[in-house]
């Protein structure tokens, strides 16, 4: 293993990206020619190194469909109704707007109306759901979370309006309509991107994947009337709740909507290479590495340059993984257990691929022991601490510790709650599929005294995350890279190596849900 991690060759790592990171490849946009160019590089390179096909059919890829779907504005019409027949039409843009459905053409909906807080459900903590029936009603939530919730992955995932919904419809909603407080008007998103199985009847991603439930966006204003007509002072209501005292209600109207959406769909694939397993029965079971391969393709013009190239966000992570299989193909270091090397289509239109290959893998999904993500490493200096998004709520932990004291590296706690970044990336798709899975970020350990890290990277990322200017005349640190490498590596080596499989911590919430 230290044979195999001490060949890790930069000049390989730089020349993956400045590949992948190319003009030619047009940001790497799905359903593009820049994308299907950078899916045979990934083919031809796990060939080259003897990686096995892990895909669909006995090939490298798997196929999926990625769907846009937007809202016809003007089909778009809803109304709320009092109990003595009296209707109250809704302004479309103003009092609300629907989220596109990615499998029903047509939406018309009726039900009654149930406020739920902010559609908080946590075992044994606390329940926005406690003491309400939303069977069949149309329920209404708050965007954000209550106080009191941690940790910032915990805080992370009840924000997520994808996670909102698809609790609501779990327990039977009809339909969910999400208040913004700090907005006076509806946030204006009519496009909403959806991962399909392949006879499209089924869709994975943060929108909406019920099948008959629909979701929409309404202003504060129209929520102060609703509070007015169930005899409650809206102010009064949101601060009662985000101090997480349940005060969910039933609202005495009924909400009928109703609105067409058209599609427009590009198929596109994730490609998968597979490290077989040396131990008969351990062999069996796979510990799946991921990196997206996607970027947002030809942009806005910036200083004269249309193509965000995407060399760290993510060729960076994907030479990473490269790197990895190589490692395991090459470096003499067998695994116990299998080792899938999973790049990912459409993170940067919300995990779609991730998702779809979290619910839909090529591999018995039970046989999924854990996932470990690389997306942007940001390799831009010395890396000396690193934080592991979403490790603390296993086994996994202990596998990031071991490998990082062997690299002599800090561990340290997310420093930007605030950015939510534990849905934001891949492991997030397999976490809410019931697998334990990490993505290791960078930490703001700094061997320059009076250097500001934090502030640095922050700086950087303000000019390059999603900008023309991510090309491979940016900044790198190659050094920082092969640890990153190593790093990734030896988490993953120490899964397969280890007969117990990766546990959720007892009692955790992620590890509650289903797989």
């Amino acid at each position: 293993v230290k044979k195999a991690m001490a060949a890790i060759d930069t000049n390989t790592i730089r020349s993956h990206i400045a590949f992948l990171a190319d003009d030619a490849l047009k940001g790497r946009l799905p359903g593009t020619a820049g994308y299907q160019t950078a899916v045979d590089y990934v083919v031809e390179q796990y060939k080259a190194m003897g990686v096995l096909p892990g895909g669909d059919g006995g090939g490298y890829t798997q196929r999926l469909f990625l769907r846009k779907s937007t809202v016809d504005n003007k089909s778009a019409k809803a109304a709320v109704q009092d109990s003595y027949g009296n209707i109250d039409s809704l302004q479309f843009g103003k009092d609300f707007l629907p989220y596109p459905h990615p499998l029903q053409p047509q939406v018309a909906v009726q039900a009654a109306l149930v406020f739920a807080g902010y559609g908080v459900d946590i075992p044994g903590f606390y329940s926005d759901y406690a003491g309400i029936d939303v069977k069949g009603k149309i329920v209404v939530l708050l965007t954000g979370i209550p106080d009191g919730i941690t940790p910032s992955t915990i805080a992370a995932h009840f924000t997520n309006p994808g996670n909102k919904m698809s609790t609501a419809f779990a327990k039977g909603a009809a339909g969910v309509v999400l208040i913004f407080p700090a907005f006076t008007n509806p946030n204006p998103t009519l496009q909403l991107n959806a991962s399909l199985n392949n006879d499209k009847t089924k869709s994975y991603g943060r929108g909406v994947n019920d099948p008959k439930g629909f979701a929409m966006q309404a202003s504060r204003a129209w929520f102060t009337r609703l509070c007015m007509l169930a005899g409650k002072n809206m102010d009064e209501v949101v601060a009662h709740v985000k101090q997480r005292h349940n005060t969910s209600f039933d609202i005495p109207l009924k909400l009928s909507i109703q609105f067409t959406n058209s599609y427009t769909d590009v198929e596109s694939y994730n490609v998968i290479g597979l490290i077989k397993g040396s131990d008969p029965v351990l062999q069996q079971e796979y510990v799946v590495h991921t990196a997206h391969l996607d970027h947002v393709g030809i942009g806005k013009p910036e200083n004269g340059d249309s193509i965000y190239n995407g060399a760290h966000d993510n060729a960076s992570g994907v030479a990473s993984l490269l790197e990895i299989a190589r490692l395991y193909a090459k470096g003499g270091a067998k695994p116990k257990r299998s080792v899938l090397i999973t790049m990912v289509t459409a993170e940067e239109m919300g995990l779609m691929g991730s998702a779809y290959f979290a619910a839909n893998p090529t591999v018995p999904k039970a046989a999924i022991v854990a996932n470990v993500n690389t997306d942007m490493p940001t390799v831009i200096a010395p890396l000396l601490s690193i934080v592991p998004l979403g490790a603390e709520h296993s086994s996994l932990m202990g596998n990031v510790q071991f490998a990082a004291n062997y690299l002599g590296l800090d561990v340290e706690t997310d420093p930007e709650p605030e950015q939510n970044r534990f849905v934001r990336s891949d492991q997030y798709s397999f976490v809410t599929n019931g697998i334990p899975a990490l993505h290791i970020k960078y930490g703001n350990k700094t061997n320059v005294p009076g250097f500001d890290l934090d502030a640095f990277v922050k700086t950087w990322r303000a000019k390059y995350y999603h900008h023309a200017a991510d090309g491979m005349d940016g900044i790198f640190n190659f050094t920082a890279a092969k640890t990153y490498v190593q790093l990734n590596f030896l988490i993953s080596y120490s899964i397969a190596q280890t007969q117990q499989k990766p546990q959720w911590n007892k009692g955790d919430l992620f590890g509650m849900q289903n797989r």
